[in-house]
């Protein structure tokens, strides 16, 4: 896919609709109504970057990165299915990746176990899995990982 991977604001309404569509499937995937700790929490003050991606002028994945205490986390990545497994993902975690350099070595970010395809695209793009970290802690389904920028063999 060709899509354009553009920088937006994190209240976007092109990035709001995306972000409620992944509400949506998480709910489907794990219970609705599905509510997971610290991900209604991310404010745009936290916010170092959001990414859009668009297909014309169709918007069709979404990825954010925020400051979280002493981390840089990776956050809401979601791509519409029809998007899915055409290497848009690996170019929106790249693109998010990069932006991350400016502020730091080393990204994290939290998934669930039941999102498989997520958690083989973090491992084939470098991500180690970590303790999970808080908040994630409190919740039961939680994965954690992590990516050294500079040199991934350094975690």
């Amino acid at each position: 896919m060709t899509a354009e991977i553009v920088e937006v604001d994190f209240l976007d309404p092109r990035v709001l609709d995306l972000r409620a569509r992944m509400g949506a499937e998480m709910g489907e995937l794990y219970g609705t109504p599905r509510h997971s700790v610290g991900a209604e929490d991310v404010t745009p003050e936290s916010v170092l970057a959001c990414l859009l991606a668009l297909d014309g002028d169709r918007p069709v994945g979404t990825v954010s990165l925020r400051r979280l205490r002493d981390l840089v986390e990776i956050k809401r990545m979601f791509l519409l299915p029809e998007t899915r497994g055409t290497g848009l993902a690996a170019r929106m975690l790249a693109a998010i990746e990069d932006r991350a350099r400016a502020v730091t070595d080393r990204v994290v970010l939290h998934t669930g176990e039941r999102q498989r395809a997520a958690i083989a695209l973090y491992t084939r793009s470098g991500y180690e899995p970590i303790e999970i970290y808080e908040p994630y802690d409190q919740v039961p389904e939680s994965l954690c990982f992590a990516k050294r920028l500079d040199d991934p063999a350094l975690l």
